[in-house]
C-alpha cells in the first residue's frame, strides 16, 4: 500500500536527456549565426560600396546600362 501512495505523491522523474538532440540543435543554432554573420557582413559590405560608388545606375565602375565609364575588363 505504500508503495501506491508513494507514486501518487512522490516526486515526478525528470525525462531522460537526448543528448544526440541537444548535440543536433546546438549544432543547427551555430549555422545560423553563422549564416546571420555571413549575411551582415555580405549587407555592410554591399552598404559600404553602395556609398562609395562603386554599385549603381551611376557609378563609373558599373555596367548597370551596359557600360561603366571605366570598364574593369
Amino acid at each position: 500500500m505504500g508503495s501506491i501512495v508513494g507514486k501518487l505523491t512522490g516526486k515526478k522523474q525528470e525525462p531522460q536527456r537526448n543528448y544526440e538532440l541537444e548535440r543536433q540543435m546546438s549544432e543547427m543554432k551555430a549555422a545560423e549565426g553563422r549564416r546571420a554573420d555571413e549575411l551582415a557582413a555580405q549587407q555592410a559590405e554591399t552598404a559600404y560600396k553602395q556609398a562609395k560608388g562603386l554599385y549603381g545606375s551611376r557609378s563609373l565602375f558599373g555596367r548597370a546600362g551596359g557600360r561603366g565609364y571605366f570598364d574593369t575588363i
